[in-house]
């Protein structure tokens, strides 16, 4: 029985996830989505009880793997600028995929009539992001970085990333970018970020 409630849930996911790409969150219903999937609306809040929540698991299940191999992998002990430079790439390879652009924008356009916006914020960036200002502290533990601010620090390294390519992107006013200029724009936000937290002279 448990095999088939997670297959459930799991088809519940992909059908909202495509009903959600192709007419946007204001305009994708339950009865909608039901008649996808086979079943009623009250099967579909049994598993999810409202549209905002459905729209968040959908964000998070997509984000998981993203996740697992970027902040999850955020190793202390091993190389700031190795660790720094692979977190980069994975990220801004998933926040810059179409995916990762359709939901930002339904997003933002839902975010003053509805509570998606703070939904999605509190259970994908406002996690992820606690997550990587936790690696900080340990770095600033080590004298690695500098001691300061580890959630700003962590705001600072994110506007760093994204300065580029995401927010002409995300408007539509430019092509995504290739690999090659994905990586180079993570180097140089490490490079930034590295020199900016840098430990003080003399410190340990």
């Amino acid at each position: 029985m448990k095999v088939k409630t997670e297959a459930r849930r799991q088809a519940i996911l992909d059908a909202a996830s495509a009903l959600f790409q192709e007419v946007g969150f204001a305009a994708a219903s339950m009865s909608g989505l039901a008649a996808r999937v086979g079943g009623s609306k009250a099967t579909l809040y049994s598993y999810f009880p409202s549209k905002e929540e459905l729209f968040v698991a959908v964000m998070a299940h997509a984000a998981g793997e993203m996740k697992q191999g970027s902040f999850g992998a955020l190793n202390p002990d091993r190389d700031p600028r190795d660790v720094l430079g692979r977190f980069g790439r994975i990220y801004l390879r998933f926040i810059l995929s179409p995916w990762a652009i359709s939901t930002r924008r339904i997003a933002v356009a839902e975010a003053a009539r509805s509570n998606v916006g703070r939904l999605l914020y509190e259970n994908g960036p406002k996690v992820g992001w606690s997550q990587f200002a936790t690696y900080l502290t340990a770095l600033m533990e080590r004298g690695r970085l500098r001691p300061t601010d580890a959630s700003l620090a962590a705001a600072h390294f994110r506007g760093l990333l994204e300065a580029e390519h995401v927010e002409p992107f995300l408007l539509g006013a430019k092509e995504a970018p290739e690999d090659a200029a994905i990586d180079a724009a993570a180097d140089a936000a490490v490079d930034v970020f590295l020199r900016a937290y840098a430990p003080e002279a003399g410190a340990r």
